[in-house]
């Protein structure tokens, strides 16, 4: 079976997303998983730490696993109606923060996600947006 999320739509997501940090002056990683939630791609910019990086891997784990962007899995995560299952007991690389993007094509299919770590939730989410669009075309 073929991997819809080929390696060029990983490596360019990835350093679209490294670039856009830069041009915002932040440091950051940018990870991309395949749909089933494993890593393709890893880019940690100069002065990123391992926390950046775990937590843009786990954000594009989120995204793929749940296909929804990881702000959109943090309102769920936070909402009553999941008070009795919290997220860290169902899957502990579950990460309900923004900063995860799912890569979907044009027919609605996700075949992976773009997880952005090393500055704020909002930054983050923004970055991993800019990274996404990049291939849009990639993707079809």
């Amino acid at each position: 079976m073929r991997e819809p999320l080929t390696y060029e739509i990983a490596l360019t997501a990835a350093e679209s997303g490294i670039r856009f940090g830069r041009a915002d002056g932040r440091a950051l990683c940018v990870v991309v998983v395949n749909r089933s939630g494993i890593t393709k791609v890893v880019l940690a910019d100069d002065g990123v730490g391992a926390l950046g990086v775990e937590t843009a891997r786990r954000k594009a784990y989120t995204s793929a696993l749940s296909g929804a962007t990881t702000a959109q899995f943090a309102a769920l995560a936070a909402s009553p109606k999941m008070q009795f299952a919290p997220t860290h007991l169902l899957d502990p690389h579950l990460l309900p923060v923004a900063g995860g993007v799912p890569i979907v094509t044009k027919e609605g299919e996700v075949i992976g996600a773009i997880g952005v770590g090393g500055a704020d939730d909002i930054t983050d989410d923004f970055i991993a947006g800019q990274a996404r669009e990049s291939v849009a075309e990639l993707v079809g």
